[in-house]
């Protein structure tokens, strides 16, 4: 463990400035390094649906993986997210999923808790991307850790996503699921959340996070079954 925190703060150290996330990855990186990796713990339980919610536009930029995408621009006044997992689709032939190749479409409120704006017409896709993952459904991404907002009590932290798992000339392959990731310890979580049909309750939609070389940096994971 003391080595594991010494390499990561070793990593961490030499970030700075501006979309600070991706400045120490290496040209062609396509995941985090592994030491800004978490393994997920297995599971054959079906990833939760949640709402969409009243922020989704459509229509996000398309973030390559080269460096590892961001989700939000970063500087170092702000609480950093490294996130990464797996996505999975079961089968009659497997029930706990194997990995597949997926579109995530992602978005969340910056750190005061603002969307961006979600007019048609408006050109405004702040903390709103698509990315593919690899082949094997692996996806790592980068971005801050979401503000709480207040819509008449508070919701917890959290990120939305669409995820369509699709073959290797990404067409779909099968459903949709519309769903939100939330942070263990919230204590916004599920009873007190606001929203009263949000899934913030699910065990199957909590990332487990930890602060790693940085108070300000929280490491996660998140495997999804389809």
């Amino acid at each position: 463990m003391l080595t594991k925190v010494i390499l990561l703060v070793a990593v961490l150290g030499c970030v700075h400035g501006g979309n600070y996330d991706a400045t120490f990855l290496k040209s062609g990186e396509t995941l985090l390094p592994k030491a800004l990796q978490v393994k997920a713990g297995g599971s054959c339980t079906p990833t939760a649906k949640d709402i969409l919610g009243p922020y989704y536009k459509a229509n996000a930029p398309l973030r390559p993986n080269n460096p590892v995408p961001y989700i939000c621009n970063n500087l170092p006044a702000n609480d950093r997210l490294f996130l990464n997992g797996t996505i999975s689709l079961r089968s009659s032939a497997a029930q706990c999923g194997k990995p597949v190749r997926a579109l995530l479409d992602i978005w969340h409120a910056n750190a005061d808790g603002v969307y961006s704006d979600t007019a048609p017409t408006s050109k405004d896709f702040s903390c709103r991307v698509k990315v593919y993952t690899n082949d094997n459904g692996a996806y790592s991404l980068t971005s801050i850790f979401p503000g709480r907002y207040d819509d008449g009590g508070y919701r917890p932290a959290h990120i939305h996503f669409k995820i369509t798992p699709v073959d290797k000339n990404n067409n779909p392959i099968g459903n949709t699921l519309t769903t939100q990731l939330y942070f263990a310890e919230d204590f916004y979580l599920s009873p007190r959340d606001s929203c009263g049909v949000c899934g913030s309750g699910q065990p199957t939609l909590i990332s487990h996070v930890e602060h790693v070389g940085d108070i300000k940096t929280y490491v996660g994971s998140w495997n999804v079954l389809l």
